[in-house]
């Protein structure tokens, strides 16, 4: 909960509505600094690792494919109303801090993609992902990228 916390505190915050697994998003979160490396081999270790953390309450694993991972966290009921409100989102389907590891095959292994936004699902029906830049959580990833095989981009 205290990453959920640091990030939201940092709100100088990118966003879009793109769905979260498009090319086009995946561009976005590379071009807002999401932190990247390069495996030899499929990382499966850290998927397994990231999968493993995703496990206290309000928290749900969703893995869309075997390259794709993501944790997505129900935020204390004072953050997520204020989300509500400051973005247009709607009490039917509460936002979610998602983080989400991404890999995609490259030539010379796999590029692991770290990806972290608020998901908040509009009035309207549409979803609107908002970018958390915070350079201590971009480090602390980078590190574990590092720790995992890893070779930071």
């Amino acid at each position: 909960m205290r990453f959920a916390l640091a990030c939201l505190a940092s709100f100088g915050l990118g966003a879009c509505t793109a769905p979260a697994t498009s090319p086009e998003s995946l561009a976005r979160a590379v071009e807002a600094g999401a932190p990247q490396a390069l495996y030899e081999e499929f990382p499966a270790d850290l998927f397994a690792f990231h999968a493993e953390v995703c496990a206290r309450p309000g928290e749900t694993l969703v893995q869309p494919s075997p390259r794709e991972v993501r944790c997505e966290i129900l935020l204390p009921p004072e953050m997520t109303g204020g989300i509500i409100l400051q973005f247009d989102g709607t009490v039917e389907d509460l936002p979610k801090l998602v983080m989400a590891l991404i890999a995609q095959p490259s030539g010379d292994g796999y590029v692991v993609t770290s990806d972290s936004y608020l998901r908040i699902p509009q009035q309207d029906g549409r979803v609107r992902l908002v970018r958390l830049p915070n350079a201590e959580t971009r480090a602390s990833i980078r590190e574990l990228f590092e720790v995992s095989g890893g070779v930071p981009l």
